[in-house]
Order: structure tokens, then C-alpha cells, then sequence
């Protein structure tokens, strides 16, 4: 199968190993290991495996519902669901990504008031950042990826997580196999919306070519994904005790305190700049969504829906006021993702295989 988009847009299959990746890794795994840990303590570990295995069979889903297909969402939600209704869902994903890209934004925000500008207000960075954002936005669906790729530099912090060793408990592992097959399984739920983004291939799928071929590459992403995210929680475990947890808000900033150089007095101001490459990647592709779906439901152009997702999206960030807040967007996405992945993929999925079952009977 060929991609249905013209060669000069299309990136290659392997690329899709680092489109994945930016997408699924994003400044969230700062507080991630916090609730996981305080669901199922030594043990979190196990469901993170848990999840990303799951996060595998979801983009196993995906994947057959484009392959027998051979179109993106949008165009699979007018054939299966009709004009109208299909419209609603596609308008529902064009809401999800710009909350997406509010919350991202915003918490990057936070991240920069708390740690390096205590007096900076919210709104002149988000400005400065959503310039950048539609400037490569504007460039088109393969800048997008050049940007992704460029992020993956941002695995040389990863290194920076090991100076904390001689401070790690290691008898805060055991005993292993302590709760209950449940505990894990919430602990698992709580860890859905680090592990989101595998839903981009749904927009992304008529952009690569030759796509079937990039299917073992979205594996790979999800892989790396999750050994990256079991690297973090282990490192968490071992240097924080479950109590300690609560206290810290972004645990994994917390341990740049721990690096010190002659020439660098606080490496931590470090962490928290380069949260950026983490961010930027998600933002371009949650503005480019939706202004591909606009273009496939109301026939306008991509620039044209660009400004007013631009605004909308700014004007969300101005109105989160601070954490709390901030945690109540990401919770209520956190929500909305888990049922996207795990109830509504499947439906379609379902719908996908029934359909094709009725066409070949027909």
C-alpha cells in the first residue's frame, strides 16, 4: 500500500520510530512515578510493563483499522459513522488536541516559573513559545518530524539520572510481588496518559510511505518508551522512599540537584530549559492535527484554520491559573485517554473488522 498524500509531504517508514517516540515521551514523566508508586509501591515497575504492552496490542489495533482501510481517522470516522456523527468525532479529536496542547504548554510554563523565573507571568512565554510552534507548524507535516528528531538529544539528560547513585537504596525493592494483580492494574491506569500519543499514527498514517512497512517501527518506539519509563521509575524507587513522594511535585527535576560541576552550580536550571525539547514536538502536532481535520471536514486550507487554533489554544493557557488547576486539565485528559485507548479503539477496531467480514460475505 502506497501513501495516499504526494511524495515531497511524505516522510519515510523508519521515521516513525522517532515521531512516535516525541509523541509518547513528553515533559509528563516529570511527575509520573507519583501516583504509580502510591498505588503499588516496590511493585509499580510491574505495571509499567503492564502498560506498555498494552500500548503495544493498541497499536496492533491501529494498525490493522488503517491497513484495511487505507485512510486516516477523520476519513474513517465519515464512512463509518456517516456525515454528521462522523463530524462530531472528528470535532471531539480537534478539542482533545488543543487541550492537549493547552495543558503541555502550560505546564512547561510552570515548570520555567517555578524553577528559573519566579515573577514571569504566563501569557508572554506562551505567546513567544505558540510563535515558534506555528512557525513550524506552517512548514508542513515533514518539519514537524525534522523537529521530533532533533528532540531525541534531549536523551543525553537521561545520563544525568545516574549521579544520584550512590545515594539509591536498593532494599527499597523488595519484597517483590507484594500487591494484588488490582493494585497494579490501577497503578497501570494512572501511567495511561504518559504512555498516550500512539493515537498521532491515526493522522499521520496517509503521510508515510509505503505505511504497512512502518508498523515494526511504532513497536520499537513504544519499547523504547517504556524501558525509558522503567529506568525512571526504578531510578525514583530507589532513591525516594513512598512516603517522600507526596512531598515532591516533579520528582525527576529533583534529582538534577544531585549534579554538581565546577563550571555548573545548578544543573537543575538546565533540566527545566531543556524541558522544551519535550514539549515542542507534542505542541506542533497537536496544532497540526486539528487544522488537518478542519481542512478534511470544512475543505479550507491548513494556514487558513492555523490563527484561530492559534488563539484558541493561547487563550486556554491564559485561563489556567496555576497547579491545582493545571493538575485538573491533566487529569481530566488523563481520563479521556484511557477510554480513547481502551474503549473506544477497541469499538473501532471491532466496527473495522465487522465491516470488512460483511464486505467480503457481500
Amino acid at each position: 500500500m502506497k501513501s495516499t498524500e504526494q511524495p515531497r509531504f511524505t516522510i519515510s517508514p523508519f521515521l516513525v520510530f522517532v515521531f512516535i517516540q516525541a509523541m509518547q515521551f513528553g515533559s509528563e514523566y516529570l511527575s509520573m512515578s507519583t501516583k504509580p508508586i502510591q498505588w503499588a509501591g516496590q511493585d509499580t515497575w510491574i505495571s509499567v510493563l503492564l502498560c506498555g504492552g498494552c500500548f503495544h496490542i493498541a497499536i496492533w489495533m491501529i494498525y490493522r483499522i488503517l491497513n484495511h482501510n487505507g485512510m486516516d481517522l477523520p476519513g474513517i470516522h465519515h464512512q463509518f459513522f456517516g456525515r454528521w456523527a462522523g463530524g462530531v468525532l472528528n470535532f471531539i479529536f480537534i478539542v482533545y488536541f488543543l487541550l492537549i496542547a493547552s495543558y503541555e504548554l502550560r505546564f512547561f510554563i510552570e515548570i520555567i516559573q517555578v524553577w528559573l523565573f519566579p515573577e514571569l507571568t504566563t501569557w508572554p512565554l506562551a505567546l513567544v513559545m505558540l510563535l515558534l510552534v506555528y512557525y513550524i507548524v506552517a512548514g508542513g507535516f515533514r518539519v514537524i518530524v525534522g523537529i521530533c528528531l532533533f528532540s531525541l538529544i534531549r536523551y543525553i539528560t537521561i545520563f544525568a539520572l545516574l549521579f544520584p547513585a550512590v545515594f539509591f537504596h536498593y532494599g527499597n525493592l523488595s519484597p517483590v510481588f507484594d500487591h494484588s494483580l488490582n493494585v497494579l492494574v490501577q497503578a497501570g491506569k494512572s501511567l495511561t496518559f504518559p504512555f498516550g500519543g500512539v493515537e498521532a499514527l491515526f493522522f499521520c498514517y496517509t503521510f508515510i510511505e509505503a505505511p504497512q512497512k512502518s508498523e515494526k517501527w511504532a513497536y520499537w518506539a513504544n519499547a523504547l518508551t517504556t524501558v525509558s519509563y522503567l529506568l525512571i521509575i526504578l531510578f525514583t524507587l530507589l532513591l525516594f522512599k513512598p512516603e517522600q513522594l507526596p512531598k515532591e511535585i516533579w520528582p525527576q527535576l529533583t534529582k538534577y540537584k544531585f549534579i554538581q560541576f565546577p563550571f555548573i552550580e545548578r544543573f537543575e536550571y538546565i533540566g527545566a530549559a531543556s524541558q522544551i525539547l519535550w514539549v515542542i514536538p507534542i505542541l506542533c502536532f497537536c496544532l497540526w492535527a486539528p487544522s488537518r481535520i478542519c481542512k478534511l471536514m470544512f475543505g479550507m486550507k491548513q494556514l487558513t484554520a492555523l490563527p484561530f487554533l492559534f488563539v484558541l489554544i493561547f487563550t486556554a493557557v491564559c485561563l489556567i491559573p496555576g497547579h491545582e488547576s493545571i493538575e485538573a486539565v491533566q487529569k481530566m485528559l488523563s481520563e479521556i485517554g484511557f477510554y480513547l485507548i481502551f474503549a473506544y479503539l477497541p469499538f473501532l477496531f471491532i466496527v473495522s473488522v465487522i465491516r470488512m467480514k460483511v464486505r467480503r460475505v457481500a
